[in-house]
């Protein structure tokens, strides 16, 4: 038998077996990575080792009185060692270490007691006035399953923790892990694989009642869960943003750390938070300690054994986007058109009006998805979602239809430039409507009526309205409408709309008029 052979080909078949196994998230990781790029555009984590990390388990949890508890299976001081006779390593305890002030961590002791199992400890979280402890517990008959519980602190020995009590929060055979409370403390959010999800892990809320007991496990739905898991969700002090670890979504491999925006109703699409802080391996127990700093665990090795980040984020000053508002068919620009922008919770940010070329200038938040609603008169109010990764920098308007009454054909005022009687490009697109009923009506016949606001002398107006309409007149000659059905005047300030010593702009723009009037 040719051994060397068999073993090249034994080899490839394991090869091709390991590359068969990759999640399908890694086929396409360039365009996935270019995707999450896009989204964090101007934003970047800056990562540095926190001095606590080990070649066993750290994983962050919770902050306890300026303390940073964190789960390991490394610390011994003051613990009992267990071990975990599947994997034959020690069980994690929780611990206590201290901050320094440039967010290092040290001098890791035993969290607690009271709470230490002869079993693994899972995350923890505490209520708002930190006399309430949740934490969760490997079951001692399964160490598939983690319990949640609840404690409280002793009053008379702050280094206790009584009245230790199961919630029962799902049913036995089922699992609930990483639980966070909101800022408020009015709310819990955990992770559990009961059924009835999306899949895997997903996300829970529940209200936490008046005795510290919680509420019904409510889904946070499809935008936050998907068909894989996900855990360790992380509320922002503000209450408007979720942090998650998923395994799904738009993902480069194992868990990574995503963003959704609480809405009033419903939760955002997740977002990744990009690939400074996310790697293809698992980076979970993302947690927020000011508006721009943070730890983070990430299981660097990929053994399951996980080390505790500490981050800045960094943000590009005046990111910004500038779109054009254009007419969806012949791509013009639109000046003036009234712009309201709003972000994600409703709120309105920018309010303003395209520019001469039809543009305007947006400052952009990554990760934040905004509404931008446009009104011009003439055509159809729109609205459309921006977001920092736009690669699209047109905004289309559609053209509503000229309306047509016994007396007149009635579009939005046609623009010239200052002083002159050059109609704008864009009022071309309005004249293309006065074509359009004509050749719908070819017994038609209109006159074009011109009239200027009362500024400067009341010849020069005259003689400025008449060249305003010839100009009307003459470029739908040149759209081919036969000059018989066409005539044109100008009144110049002598049928003033709006009659003021002092006109607001409004007011002049519409004195500034081009009326066109059926006579057949």
């Amino acid at each position: 038998m040719n051994y060397p052979k068999l073993l090249a080909i034994l080899f490839l078949l394991g090869t091709f077996s390991c590359f068969s196994q990759e999640p399908k998230r890694s086929e396409g990781l360039d365009s996935i990575i270019n995707v999450i790029s896009k989204s964090t555009k101007g934003i970047n984590y800056l990562i540095g080792d926190t001095g606590i990390n080990s070649e066993l388990n750290e994983v962050g949890t919770s902050f306890f009185k300026n303390k940073y508890i964190i789960l390991s299976n490394k610390k011994r001081r003051h613990a009992e060692v267990t071990v975990n006779p599947i994997t034959n390593e020690p069980n994690n305890n929780l611990y206590c270490v201290d901050i320094k002030e440039d967010g290092s961590l040290s001098f890791p002791l035993l969290f607690s007691q009271a709470l230490d199992s002869e079993k693994n400890e899972g995350s923890i979280s505490f209520s708002a006035d930190q006399r309430t402890i949740y934490f969760t517990q490997e079951n001692p008959n399964n160490n598939q399953i983690y319990t949640l519980h609840k404690a409280d602190l002793n009053e008379k020995d702050p280094k206790k923790w009584v009245n230790i009590t199961n919630l029962n929060a799902v049913p036995a055979e089922y699992s609930v892990e990483t639980p966070s409370l909101s800022a408020d403390g009015k709310k819990i959010y955990v992770a559990s694989n009961i059924p009835g999800g999306f899949g895997g892990f997903d996300i829970y809320e529940a209200p936490v009642l008046a005795d510290g007991s919680i509420g019904k496990l409510v889904n946070l739905g499809p935008n936050v869960n998907t068909s894989t898991d996900e855990k360790y969700p992380f509320m922002s002090a503000d209450g408007k943003y979720l942090y998650f670890s998923s395994k799904g979504h738009t993902n480069m491999g194992g868990y990574d750390v995503f963003r959704s925006s609480v809405l009033k109703n419903d939760y955002s699409p997740a977002l990744n938070l990009g690939t400074d802080l996310n790697s293809r391996r698992d980076d979970v127990a993302f947690i927020m300690t000011s508006p721009t700093k943070g730890y983070i665990s990430t299981d660097k090795h990929q053994q399951g054994n996980f080390d505790i980040f500490k981050f800045e984020i960094k943000k590009q000053d005046n990111l910004s986007q500038t779109y054009t508002v254009v007419e969806e068919k012949s791509s013009i620009a639109l000046p003036n058109t009234d712009v309201v922008v709003t972000n994600e919770f409703g709120e309105i940010v920018l309010k303003t009006k395209s520019d001469e070329k039809g543009k305007i200038r947006l400052d952009l938040e990554p990760l934040t998805q905004y509404t931008v609603a446009l009104n011009k008169d003439g055509y159809e109010t729109k609205t459309a979602n921006l977001n920092s990764s736009d690669t699209n920098k047109n905004i289309t308007l559609k053209q509503k239809k000229a309306i047509v009454t016994e007396d007149a054909i009635v579009i939005e005022n046609i623009y010239f430039d200052f002083d002159k009687a050059t109609i704008k490009q864009e009022s071309t697109l309005s004249l293309n409507k006065i074509v359009e009923v004509l050749n719908n009506n070819p017994e038609m016949s209109i006159t074009i009526n011109a009239h200027t606001d009362n500024k400067g002398s009341a010849d020069y107006n005259q003689k400025l309205s008449e060249r305003r309409a010839k100009s009307s007149y003459q470029y739908l000659i040149n759209k081919g409408i036969v000059a018989s059905r066409l005539s044109y005047k100008g009144y110049g300030e002598s049928q003033l709309l709006n009659k003021c010593d002092k006109c607001s702009a409004e007011q002049d723009q519409a004195n500034r008029r081009v009326e066109f009037k059926i006579i057949k």
